[in-house]
């Protein structure tokens, strides 16, 4: 599973918040192979002061760095859902063609914006 960036700052909040005891939860559930994607960590660490709290953070999740066939699948999807008035807003679209190209279900409550995307596996929790 990719885990979107939504999910990533919900699991960081103060333990015993509702938000972040429903993704520490949801983990427990289904770990313990853990992806996110570069555009997540980058949304992440926007967020944070100092790398080392990125690093600590997401230490438990690999990143799925974009390449030639991540982006191929993007072109596609914006081709698809731009003209039909179903953008999706470019970090979202790289997060889908990245879970698209590796067989990943999306892990978000962005139902809005996700669910748009014919054959990604939305994961609510």
């Amino acid at each position: 599973m990719l885990f979107d960036t939504e999910f990533l700052i919900h699991l960081t909040r103060k333990p015993g918040s509702p938000w972040h005891d429903r993704a520490t939860a949801f983990l427990a559930e289904h770990g313990p192979v853990l992806y996110t994607s570069r555009v997540c960590w980058m949304e992440f660490a926007t967020g944070r002061e100092h790398r080392v709290e990125v690093d600590r953070d997401l230490g438990r999740f690999a990143v799925l760095e974009v390449d030639e066939s991540v982006a191929w699948q993007a072109s596609r999807l914006a081709r698809m859902l731009g003209p039909a008035g179903l953008h999706i807003g470019d970090n979202d679209l790289w997060i889908a063609a990245t879970a698209l190209n590796f067989g990943l279900s999306v892990v978000s409550n962005n139902k809005k914006h996700f669910g748009r995307v014919p054959g990604l596996d939305l994961r609510s929790y």
